[in-house]
């Protein structure tokens, strides 16, 4: 046999050497298991959106999932898949106004997706997922009957954020903490029955009397004493809440802040927290609501008192941990993780 034969040979055997190594590196990769004990947390927003109306409960996921023994990396959509998540075993998306940009889930992971927003939901977005998480008992009755891996997972409060800290110097007749971002039930029946509105929120200015208008922003470590304080709170709900039955995140802050609210009409609501919270239908009822409470310190106290116990007790971030850790367990199981 010719050298030049022979180095054609060796040339050969190198090259599939070589490619056998890497195909031995890539299976190896491909061979890895996900890390069951980090978990993803993949915000559905810019980071520096995030606003007091929405990072709070994000902020409060994150530290719940963490006492129990998960190492949370928190991602938002400016930077959603670093390096440092690629790993993770629990993948869990945070759905919020408007789709994600793009969507990767881990095939050697579980994927669940926790939609907080319906507006703009389709259902080829949720078909991408080992799982869907959901705030709404009528849409979780729906993912049932179409076969999905689904979990009813109502929304939380952080009782590490939010508690009674009443302060006179923050009393004030009817407070509303909110984002002029969609169109607003609670506002335009507060602004029809003519209430002394006090507002805190982005983008109000030039939508509205600028003398309601008292600030744009108020601290997490601060909004208890808001909520606390007030006579009355206004909170808003969406048409999707309202006809899906969705009680939004901050009914459960303004209850473990021990403040008084009144509500538009929510079926879910209703059934959760019974008389504790009046609600409205129209801009009338909530004029005869108003009355009816605002010098009723008593009744307010009451109330207040009484849907105090039900979110403290039922709506707190471990629980909503424990409840979103069911599908987690099932998913693992289903898919011989």
């Amino acid at each position: 046999m010719s050298d030049k034969m022979m180095k054609m040979i060796l040339s050969g055997l190198t090259v599939v050497l070589l490619l056998l190594i890497i195909g031995l590196i890539t299976m190896k990769g491909n061979n890895e298991k996900a890390d069951l004990n980090k978990l993803a947390l993949r915000i559905g927003e810019l980071r520096q959106y995030k606003t007091m109306s929405r990072s709070d409960v994000n902020s409060a996921m994150e530290k719940a999932f963490a006492r129990v023994g998960y190492n949370v990396i928190s991602t938002t959509e400016d930077n959603l898949y670093p390096q440092t998540a690629a790993d993770a075993g629990i993948n869990l998306y945070i759905r919020g106004y408007t789709p994600y940009n793009e969507v990767k889930t881990n095939k050697k992971g579980v994927n669940i997706i926790y939609v907080r927003s319906y507006d703009s939901l389709f259902e080829d977005e949720i078909k991408v997922y080992d799982g869907i998480a959901t705030s709404s008992p009528d849409f979780y009755n729906y993912l049932l009957g179409a076969g999905y891996a689904a979990a009813y997972v109502p929304e939380l409060t952080d009782t590490n954020v939010f508690h009674p800290s009443p302060k006179k110097e923050l009393v004030r007749d009817v407070l509303y903490v909110g984002d002029n971002e969609r169109p607003s039930i609670t506002i335009s029946s507060a602004l029809e029955a003519e209430l002394p509105l006090e507002i805190y929120g982005r983008f109000w200015k030039g939508n509205i009397d600028d003398n309601m208008i008292k600030g744009e922003y108020i601290h997490e470590n601060d909004l208890s004493s808001y909520f606390s304080s007030a006579k009355i709170n206004l909170v808003n709900m969406t048409e999707q809440e309202t006809q899906l039955g969705i009680i939004p995140s901050r009914v459960y802050d303004i209850a473990a802040s021990k403040g008084f609210m009144i509500a538009p009409y929510n079926k879910e609501l209703e059934r959760v927290f019974g008389d504790s919270i009046p609600m409205y239908k129209n801009a009338d009822e909530l004029k005869k609501l108003y009355n009816q409470y605002i010098n009723d310190e008593k009744a307010r106290s009451e109330k207040a008192e009484k849907a105090y116990k039900i979110a403290v007790s039922e709506y707190n971030a471990d629980l909503f941990v424990q409840r979103m850790n069911g599908l987690v367990e099932f998913l693992i199981n289903e898919k011989k993780l």
